[in-house]
């Protein structure tokens, strides 16, 4: 993380001129107001209402683009299952129908940082139709293709966001692009990797080369500061990001002030080929909202967000939250807008939104000391020393409040000029499973990716999964959740972090059936664990990155045991099962024996 107290050092006794700074790269900027009136939409009560733009996008998708994504899926699992002809007569009839009685997917990737995103990538590697190894031999290439929702959040939110921005390619090609494509990342005209060997905070080998590169993110940041906004750690943070996870930075120019993704918006994703074609999935991201006054007795040991805090969504359209209290969104072009005669364009830098997902920073303000002691200290230190005092919270993003004075009674800060936000997890939610549990999305199976660091070797076992389900049970029925184990020892005890787990195979058809891969431990069969890794290590190898991104791979396509016969079948009866009740279809079975194996039954 941050150790830049010597360069802080530097600018604090010889500060930047912020008149100097302001001719930088693309910053947020006032706009005319649509004529329409209100910036705001109601959700609606109950399961919500999709804004118009997500409805189109899914609806469009699941009639042009799913039928055929989910028969190429089907010839996958069959071309490598075990029992082919009983498991055509199993998926078949479910598979090759009308997009209204097909399955509808969402994948969640869950936090923690760089350990997430890759594991998260591998996973997704897994499921990619792309993917020779995935659709050849496990049988399990084709479902990224078919889901409908792909939720990220922090360390997610970072494999969500270069994912789509940079129009949905490979993992190989997303993590390293082909030489020629990194050669024009240049002024954001393409994707430059994830260039994961260059420290997200202290890429350079010298103490100049840190300089160098604190310089350049303060000469970014302040355009948006001199035109009015707050500037926050989020802002300094989101500038690390984009040079990882946004187009335009290759390795020649990470150090310097440049493009960097600057101007590439979250809701310009509408614009790349492969949204326009509805060929990827509808990408969302998450983030937690600190109210005024936090409620302590709803509040997980150990988080700094109570689960009664509203949880904000940003999607390509919209941004804002389905939860009852506040149940309003905003359009994301306008984020920053605060009302309907002064609204606002390009606050939603697609590195910002990713920042504020991500901004974990939070957790150290437990005091004024001990956040200047902490690794945020330099960088608050820095902030004020440039940019001078500001009357918001520096240790997280300040968005302009669009819903000042909706539901008076319901919302924490409905008085608030600013909201704030950090980190997705921050309540003890590292999964985003909860914008897959909005009814009007219908989504009726979840594929929940949890690469959070429960225990002491940086591996999962349940806790944050567990932390979703009561935070849904917090809501009664609005967010339908299957019944898990209520501890992390039961997940320990009875090995569900080990190998994929399904969830709800017995619930009602209302409630999804969530697929569960973790990455729970050290490989059984004695290879050396390369997952484990620390939440704040910052830099990896290609060498390490390629290794992480593999067994992440064995870990969704063979469980973590190696125990893998039929798991391309299996995977397919649990995807299909809600499916399958829906619409009558009986069980065979192949799908019998696979959901035997599979599910946990308390």
């Amino acid at each position: 993380m941050f150790s830049w107290r010597n360069s802080v050092a530097f600018l604090v006794l010889c500060p930047l001129s912020i008149a100097a700074l302001t001719s930088g790269p693309s910053f947020p900027t006032l706009v005319a107001c649509p004529s329409s009136g209100s910036l705001v939409r109601s959700a609606g009560a109950g399961p919500g209402q999709l804004s118009p733009g997500e409805n189109s996008y899914i609806s469009t998708r699941a009639s042009t683009v799913l039928p055929g994504a989910w028969n190429t899926y089907l010839k996958n699992v069959l071309a490598t299952s075990l029992t082919p002809n009983q498991s055509q007569a199993c998926l078949q009839s479910i598979l090759t129908s009308q997009s209204a009685r097909l399955p509808k997917l969402g994948i969640a990737v869950s936090g923690g940082s760089y350990r997430a995103a890759l594991f998260g990538a591998g996973v997704l590697s897994s499921l990619d139709a792309r993917n020779s190894t995935a659709s050849q031999k496990t049988g399990t290439g084709g479902l990224l293709q078919a889901a409908s929702y792909l939720a990220g959040l922090s360390g997610g939110s970072w494999l969500v966001t270069s994912l789509a921005q940079a129009n949905f390619p490979t993992i190989a090609d997303l993590t390293f692009p082909p030489a020629a494509q990194v050669n024009s990342a240049l002024g954001n005209g393409a994707f430059g990797g994830w260039l994961a060997q260059f420290d997200l905070t202290n890429p350079g080998p010298t103490a100049n080369d840190t300089l160098a590169y604190v310089e350049a993110i303060l000469a970014e940041i302040a355009p948006k500061f001199a035109a009015g906004f707050p500037v926050t750690i989020t802002d300094v943070w989101s500038k690390a990001i984009s040079r990882h996870f946004v187009n335009g930075t290759t390795p020649q120019d990470i150090l310097a002030e440049g493009a960097h993704g600057a101007g590439i918006l979250f809701s310009d994703i509408a614009k790349v080929p492969s949204f326009v074609a509805h060929e990827q999935p509808f990408p969302i991201l998450i983030a937690d909202s600190i109210p005024p006054t936090p409620n302590a007795s709803e509040t997980v040991p150990g988080e700094t967000v109570p689960l009664t805090s509203e949880l904000w969504e940003f999607n390509v359209f919209e941004s804002g939250s389905f939860d009852p209290m506040l149940a309003s969104f905003i359009p994301t072009s306008l984020l920053g807008s605060s009302n309907a005669s002064k609204c606002v364009a390009g606050f939603d830098q697609a590195g910002y939104i990713a920042g504020i997902s991500s901004d974990l920073f939070n957790e150290f303000n437990v005091s004024a000391a001990a956040l200047l002691a902490s690794p945020a200290g330099p960088i608050i230190e820095l902030i004020n020393a440039t940019f001078g005092p500001q009357d918001v919270r520096l240790d997280s993003a300040a968005v302009p409040n669009p819903f000042k004075g909706i539901n008076p009674d319901t919302f924490a800060n409905t008085n608030e000029d600013f909201v704030t936000l950090v980190d997705g997890g921050s309540d003890g939610e590292q999964i985003p499973i909860q914008p897959l549990l909005v009814g009007a999305r219908a989504v009726d199976t979840i594929i929940a990716i949890d690469a959070s660091a429960d225990t002491a070797d940086n591996f999962a076992n349940g806790t944050e999964f567990i932390n979703s389900a009561k935070r849904a049970a917090l809501f009664g029925s609005l967010y339908p959740f299957p019944t898990i184990p209520s501890t992390a020892d039961i997940f320990v005890q009875q090995n569900l972090t080990r190998h994929p787990t399904f969830f709800g195979c017995n619930d009602s058809v209302e409630t999804p059936m969530i697929i569960y891969i973790a990455n729970g431990g050290p490989p059984a069969d004695g290879a050396a664990p390369v997952t484990g890794t620390p939440t704040l290590q910052t830099t990896y190898t290609p060498e390490e990155v390629r290794a992480f991104i593999d067994q992440a791979f064995d870990i969704a396509t063979q469980g973590i045991a190696g125990d893998a016969s039929d798991w391309g079948t299996c995977l397919a009866c649990g995807a299909v099962e809600k499916a399958r009740v829906r619409a009558g279809v009986p069980r065979l079975s192949v799908c019998s024996a696979c959901l035997e194996r599979y599910c946990w039954n308390g």
